[in-house]
């Protein structure tokens, strides 16, 4: 556009040259004497008439390059709108992708629980013997557990124990109580499970890690002294385990 007002500034520039070379003397000969002031006002004003006409399309093409630039931006913000706008209509298809499965995964354990139950309501037959095992029941809690699923895993094992308070697994299931507890961030309430797994069976393999994680529910709850005579209590009474390595490892960093 530049260029295009240059040859227009170029072209009148040559056509009044050209009218002041060839036809201004013949004119000036023809004229009378006491015209020619007059013919010299009017060809200032065609000359001042000109510059304000190039003026004014300076103006004009300044504001055409400033509504270009507008546009561009503009156009550039509708493109990325557009583009942030299908991230998010992806990540709400993986959304919904997520949820249909668990909802799957949700219906498929429900059928298995109801299995279970099913099993243990009607009784009796090899069938319903194989459904209510104590085994089956008690690893389906545990899935829950391992699956962050603490509310449920709980119920899980609590109702494991009122059923089966004798077996081999209660212990363990009152130790996974605490450890469902201890996940939630309960940490008095975890320390209270624990302590039962001690009470229940004092003698068994979980009865030292259960007093050590007591200890550190304790610790976690900030009852630091309470924690440090738990974890005495885990030396002196297993002294040849493990935990009694980690429990004298905590009480010479204090």
């Amino acid at each position: 556009m530049k260029r295009e007002s240059e040859g227009e500034k170029m072209k009148i520039k040559n056509n009044f040259l050209r009218f002041k070379s060839r036809v201004l003397p013949s004119t000036l000969h023809a004229l009378p004497f006491t015209l020619l002031p007059l013919l010299f006002i009017s060809l200032s004003g065609c000359m001042l008439a000109t510059q304000k006409d190039m003026i004014e399309l300076n103006e004009t093409l300044t504001k055409m390059r400033k509504s270009q630039a507008d546009l561009v931006v503009k156009m550039t913000d509708l493109s990325s709108n557009l583009e942030s706008l299908n991230s998010q209509l992806d990540s709400s298809q993986q959304r919904m992708t997520s949820l249909s499965q668990k909802l799957e995964d949700l219906q498929l354990d429900l059928s298995h629980r109801m299995s279970l139950l099913s099993g243990q309501v009607t009784g009796g037959g090899t069938a319903s013997s194989s459904a209510s095992n104590p085994g089956d029941i008690y690893r389906l809690a545990l899935n829950d557990y391992q699956a962050g699923k603490f509310d449920l895993a709980l119920i899980g094992f609590r109702n494991f124990i009122a059923q089966y308070p004798r077996t081999e697994l209660a212990p363990q299931a009152q130790y996974q109580v605490g450890e469902c507890e201890f996940a939630r961030k309960n940490y008095i309430d975890a320390a209270r499970e624990y302590d039962k797994v001690v009470s229940m069976a004092a003698h068994s393999d979980i009865a030292p890690k259960a007093l050590y994680k007591k200890g550190i529910a304790l610790q976690s709850a900030g009852r630091d002294q309470d924690a440090r005579d738990t974890f005495k209590r885990v030396i002196k009474e297993y002294p040849r385990t493990e935990v009694a390595k980690s429990a004298k490892e905590l009480l010479d960093n204090k």
